[in-house]
């Protein structure tokens, strides 16, 4: 079962807030923030929440550039991987996707670790998307147009901290979990994927993406420091929220960097589906402890990567 492809809609309350659910079967892919989980719709317009805590509700006035360019359908037949954990042991009941920007077909991992979708559809820039933004951390890796079988290999899956790890999102100021550190201005718009999220989950968990294990979904031609994974998925800032990482690396004092994040929505409005863009500039703060953005920000949660100019 398939359905046509959807986009955000805002419909605002004055709580914290929402985007759209994908369904547990093949559908849509709305939003792409929701897979699986508690999603609870399969195709219908995405239902949104604007404000931020403490607000009376709002639009998010702060849309993205676009990203989204016409291409051609690829067909596939049926796409695979073996996902691990961090100890490269199998791990079963990994929620997997295949989705274009047009449908979307769902899998888990089974005990031996694969975790393969059929699918014999033609899709519109399909990829392959591991994890659900719950249990473990949401990537996606872009499809190739051949073979129309594809067997991605070995992928570690990442378990996200626990809720009670968790952050909660401040009405201003700055929110601190694990090594990602949020910054927002008095007044930010923070929109919640509330279709997708209870209301418990709403709160910051972030881990590292080990590179090496990870070079499906984080290309190595980036040039990527770092990288880190970040939930509630498709949460948005307005204006951007600002970003601070530690400099693991020990750059020098005043070095320039670049902050990227991975386009995890079909809608392409703040990053291109499954792939990268930049979306800050950063630079080494004066005591040489960390890595903080001096323009842009990040305006929506998917995946952060940092490279030094």
């Amino acid at each position: 079962m398939v359905a046509l492809r959807t986009f955000r809609s805002l419909v605002l309350v004055s709580t914290t807030l929402a985007s759209a659910a994908c369904a547990s079967t093949p559908t849509s892919d709305a939003g792409a923030a929701g897979s699986g989980g508690a999603g609870t719709t399969a195709g219908g317009n995405p239902t949104t929440a604007g404000g931020n805590a403490g607000g009376a509700g709002g639009t998010n006035t702060c849309p993205g550039p676009g990203y989204h360019v016409d291409a051609g359908a690829i067909a596939l037949v049926s796409v695979g991987a073996l996902l691990t954990d961090s100890a490269h042991a199998p791990l079963a009941g990994v929620p997997v996707q295949v989705c274009g920007l047009d449908v979307c077909f769902y899998g888990t991992s089974i005990a031996s670790g694969r975790a393969d979708v059929s699918l014999n559809m033609s899709l519109e820039r399909p990829a392959y998307k591991y994890g659900d933004g719950f249990e473990y951390a949401k990537l996606a890796v872009l499809l190739p147009a051949t073979p129309p079988s594809q067997d991605l290999g070995s992928i570690v899956a990442l378990r996200l901290p626990s809720y009670a790890e968790g952050s909660a999102f401040p009405a201003s100021g700055s929110v601190t979990q694990g090594k990602v550190t949020l910054t927002l201005q008095a007044g930010t718009s923070v929109v919640h994927d509330v279709l997708t999220y209870s209301a418990d989950q709403l709160v910051l968990r972030a881990v590292e993406i080990p590179l090496g294990d990870s070079t499906q979904a984080v290309d190595p031609s980036l040039g990527f420091a770092r990288a880190y994974a970040v939930a509630p998925v498709a949460t948005t800032f307005c204006p951007s929220a600002a970003l601070s990482l530690p400099n693991a690396d020990g750059w020098a004092v005043g070095s320039e960097a670049e902050i990227w994040i991975q386009g995890l929505e079909v809608d392409e409005e703040y990053a291109p589906y499954a792939a990268w863009t930049k979306v800050a500039d950063a630079q080494v703060s004066a005591d040489g402890s960390t890595i903080q953005t001096t323009s842009g920000g990040i305006p929506i949660l998917s995946a952060i990567g940092v490279r030094k100019k």
